[in-house]
């Protein structure tokens, strides 16, 4: 099976770039690809809990990334280096994640057929 690593870097919000990132994972999951998404830099920020968007009148992005696990998509990573220099944990995310440090980023990448940076 073919395999596809989704590497998040974007905020959630003011482009489309984190609801393009979810809508290509889970469109490459219906086609039977094994699916990871790595989330590093200001793409953290989409997987924080309680996403109150209704002042931007944007659609909120948490809901959608707690879909993932229903279609196979995982697993999700996050960049522990990421989220200390933005002062978050675990903790203050929506969902369980498995934390990498960026010294295994490109042995991760290495895991898997195809890359995609978004």
């Amino acid at each position: 099976m073919s395999s596809l690593l989704m590497i998040c870097r974007k905020a959630p919000y003011g482009t489309s770039y984190a609801r393009e990132a979810i809508d290509i994972a889970l469109a490459a999951s219906a086609f039977d690809l094994n699916v990871a998404m790595l989330f590093t830099d200001d793409g953290v920020y989409q997987l924080l809990r309680h996403q109150d968007t209704t002042a931007s009148g944007s659609k909120n992005v948490e809901s959608l990334l707690s879909s993932l696990p229903l279609y196979d998509v995982g697993p999700l990573l996050v960049n522990q280096q990421s989220l200390d220099s933005r002062h978050l944990s675990q903790k203050d995310l929506s969902m369980p994640v498995q934390l990498c440090q960026p010294s295994e980023i490109s042995q991760l990448c290495a895991n898997y057929d195809r890359v995609l940076t978004i």
